[in-house]
């Protein structure tokens, strides 16, 4: 088996119907694995699933929805036999200022983004502890969780919880599985498509997917691509505060 093959493996992208998660699907499955799709869109999961080779199958999801959920992980485990991977990412995004939040975009933001995170994390933690193979769960960031950017909440802020999740996720867990952080830069997808500046080092929902199909494999907790973009705001973080605001300050969103 090639190092970088999924083959006999069972993975539940959730998320699947459009942007980085139908392009991952696309990825897994080329590298032989079965797929569980998960989204909101019936139809958009049934389109992919039928152009993809493969006996993969289609659940329909809404991941504020925790009871529907933990139903979902137990007919996936059922129709299966096993769940070896959960890759989580549902999200929405709509820029917003802070001095003109719309408190339900916020809270439907946060629903999707970190409740859901917590929702699917919760569900999958017992199927994973019952399971003899180690599972793994890779949930999705965001390099604009490193750091509050103008013009990106709530989303940013909901991208920086899930990375404190995963980081609490892999200090308590990491014995009973693995776990996984993406952190995507500019990746072009519906949801970038909104926004109105530019977005530099941008890469396609492709190149996206290869990077996460190769970090699934990788020890390292964190995926995070288009290298270059990531590392200048790592280092920026690692400035002090009183550096690192007074240059956020002068970004123009």
């Amino acid at each position: 088996m090639k190092m970088n093959s999924y083959k006999d493996e069972f993975i539940w992208i959730i998320g699947a119907s459009s942007g980085i998660g139908a392009a991952l699907a696309r990825e897994l499955a080329v590298r032989g694995a079965t797929l569980a799709l998960s989204a909101r869109s019936k139809d958009e999961l049934d389109k992919l699933a039928s152009s993809l080779n493969g006996n993969h199958k289609v659940f329909i999801l809404d991941v504020t929805d925790a009871k529907t959920i933990v139903g979902t992980v137990q007919a996936i485990h059922a129709t299966f036999g096993r769940i070896d991977r959960v890759v989580f990412l549902a999200a929405v995004y709509v820029p917003m200022k802070i001095d003109a939040l719309d408190a339900s975009v916020t809270k439907q933001i946060i629903d999707i983004n970190l409740t859901g995170a917590f929702n699917v994390t919760e569900a999958v933690i017992p199927i994973f502890k019952t399971q003899k193979t180690k599972a793994q769960i890779a949930l999705c960031g965001s390099v604009a969780g490193y750091i509050g950017l103008p013009g990106g909440q709530p989303y940013s802020a909901t991208k920086a919880a899930v990375i404190n999740l995963a980081e609490s996720l892999y200090a308590e867990c990491a014995n009973d599985f693995d776990v996984k952080l993406i952190s995507p830069g500019f990746v072009r997808t519906p949801l970038t498509d909104k926004n109105d500046f530019k977005m530099p080092m941008m890469i396609e929902p492709e190149q996206a997917a290869v990077e996460i199909a190769n970090g699934l494999l990788l020890r390292s907790i964190e995926i995070h691509f288009p290298k270059t973009f990531t590392a200048l705001l790592k280092l920026l973080c690692l400035l002090p505060y009183s550096l690192s605001l007074r240059i956020t300050r002068k970004i123009k969103s």
